[in-house]
């Protein structure tokens, strides 16, 4: 089967984490994958090539509805078994398509769409107008989570056929995590960053961005200066990340993107995420993975990781004082925190496994 992912973007993030894991699992089972991108932010394409995918990037898309872009893609992606496209904007070009060579009895590949977050919806006043429009001209929305699933059910009044529920999934380490491992990745950290490798290093990763609060959590770390913070994942609001910068001490540091993130969860003491919004957290599901304990906002997407056992916590979203007094919990019985987190890891393994979402996927495509 010739499978095409259309993204506008392959950033380092949580969408392109998964694009990743779905095309090597994919690709590992004998499909013929290709990734194309079409705008500007292609920072992680060449660790995509690196890693043995074919990633297309055609002309940069103009801004604005980019007519060009649209034969563009009627040349090059029309002749694939499945198109499957991420997140709203390749959907606003692809099912127009779609339609097109439906109305015209012309061959056309199943289009797939799978919507990763609703950000969109919250932030643009025409996104849940362009969501209406467009969810329909795709043969499947896929929804990473429940909530996502019910918006697309109840608010854009699609049939329940027309929508799947799939969440994510990661590759998982498979060997045993010793303790020793752990600290020599601590000690990386602190060498790398400047720490101090005798107390507590604790981690947050994700896009810079106001949906994720990281300026929530390097309030909360002023709190408790016997703690040492690091914000990792790349700045996409300039501003914002300019002013965090103004926050950094010697003890909480932003240290942009990194491509070690297996590395930097299991050197880390804690993992933690003030996020507002998401469907089926990946960067959550990641710390999980390599029994790092994780301590997370209670928004729908992380409270469904409590869906197979207590083994996160979580706290009142944007409540200082929730948030400090289970991070003094979990510190000051940090034992029980990593029973907790190796349990987690088995939770990750048998529900949120990278093999099972594209089980699920390929599924959908036939």
């Amino acid at each position: 089967m010739r499978i095409i992912h259309v993204a506008q973007f392959l950033g380092i993030g949580g969408l392109e984490k998964i694009i990743y894991h779905i095309a090597l699992e994919q690709q590992k089972r004998g499909h013929l994958v290709e990734i194309y991108i079409y705008d500007h932010e292609r920072t992680w394409v060449q660790f995509f090539r690196d890693s043995g995918l074919t990633v297309v990037t055609p002309k940069l898309k103009k801004p604005g509805y980019d007519l060009e872009l649209l034969s563009r893609m009627n040349n090059d992606l029309f002749d694939a078994d499945v198109i499957h496209s991420h997140d709203l904007n390749p959907l606003m070009y692809l099912g127009p398509l779609s339609l097109w060579k439906k109305l015209t009895f012309q061959k056309r590949p199943k289009l797939i769409h799978t919507t990763h977050g609703l950000d969109h919806v919250d932030n643009y006043p025409r996104g849940k107008l362009y969501q209406k429009i467009f969810s329909r001209l795709a043969d499947k929305m896929i929804a990473v989570s429940e909530k996502i699933g019910k918006f697309y059910l109840e608010d854009i009044g699609l049939s329940a056929t027309k929508v799947a529920v799939i969440q994510n999934g990661i590759s998982t380490y498979e060997g045993v995590i010793e303790t020793s491992m752990r600290a020599e990745k601590k000690e990386w950290i602190a060498k790398r960053h400047g720490l101090d490798l005798n107390r507590p290093i604790v981690l947050s990763l994700s896009r810079v961005v106001p949906l994720k609060d990281q300026k929530f959590l390097m309030m909360m770390f002023k709190e408790r200066p016997g703690l040492q913070l690091i914000i990792a994942g790349p700045p996409s609001d300039q501003a914002y990340y300019d002013e965090l910068k103004k926050l950094e001490d010697a003890d909480i540091k932003l240290i942009g993107s990194q491509e070690l993130v297996l590395e930097y969860n299991m050197g880390s003491d804690m993992y933690v995420s003030a996020s507002t919004h998401e469907g089926i957290p990946v960067a959550v599901l990641e710390a999980m993975a390599v029994e790092t304990p994780c301590l997370i906002s209670d928004i729908p997407g992380h409270v469904t990781l409590l869906k197979y056992g207590p083994y996160v916590q979580t706290y009142k979203l944007g409540d200082a004082k929730d948030f400090l007094a289970k991070l003094d919990s979990m510190f000051g019985n940090y034992n029980e925190a990593m029973v907790n987190a190796k349990k987690a890891r088995t939770l990750v393994v048998d529900h949120y496994s990278v093999k099972q979402m594209v089980n699920k996927y390929l599924q959908v495509y036939e």
